[in-house]
């Protein structure tokens, strides 16, 4: 893997708004989620009273999700690199110690969404030719990955923010570190036309 993103520069800024865009819309389709489910299940048991119904809705908010996190997905290594390069560049500390678990978590879960791709297309080029989108022969497998990739995805939604806290952090670091520009006196000729 060859990692080219820099810390700050215009593609991570952009990155970090794809992720950011990912995390709101993905509380929104758990929010949805959690209304269905409640709405459609024993309150005691938790059981659903329509499986069917109940199955077909968390496939869809399985497909919502990873359609969410499309555009990240294709750099997520990337992101959880910079973070960890990051991290490094940053005083110990039980916050750190903190966000660094949580970058941990976000490398497992994207090599773990990268693994679910690969099985799916291994999957998909086995099916026979028959199977075609909007064939049961088709869709049953791909909802199966879906279901797969969810947990990864969701692991995505519960850590992201640290990505944004330690990129803040490191900012404010550098930023910190910075050599403070000193404003050098006045030009002889200016100084003689602001003391008349």
């Amino acid at each position: 893997m060859t990692i080219s993103l820099e810390p700050g520069g215009e593609e991570h800024r952009l990155y970090l708004d794809q992720l950011a865009h990912y995390l709101h819309r993905s509380r929104q389709i758990l929010a949805a989620w959690d209304h269905y489910s409640a709405r459609h299940s024993d309150p005691e048991t938790f059981q659903p009273h329509d499986e069917d119904a109940y199955g077909r809705r968390q496939q869809q908010r399985d497909a919502d999700t990873l359609a969410a996190f499309g555009r990240v997905y294709y750099h997520a290594d990337e992101l959880v690199h910079v973070a960890e390069q990051q991290l490094a560049q940053l005083p110990a500390s039980d916050r750190m110690r903190r966000y660094a678990w949580q970058v941990r978590e976000l490398h497992e879960a994207t090599d773990r969404l990268y693994a679910v791709y690969n099985d799916w297309l291994t999957v998909r080029a086995a099916l026979p030719e028959s199977a075609r989108p909007d064939t049961a022969a088709y869709e049953e497998p791909l909802s199966e990955s879906y279901a797969e990739a969810w947990h990864y995805l969701d692991q995505w939604a519960i850590h992201g923010e640290a990505v944004f806290a330690v990129n803040a952090l490191a900012e404010r670091q550098s930023k910190a570190g910075a050599p403070t520009a000193v404003a050098a006196p006045p030009a002889p000729a200016v100084a003689a036309r602001v003391r008349r």
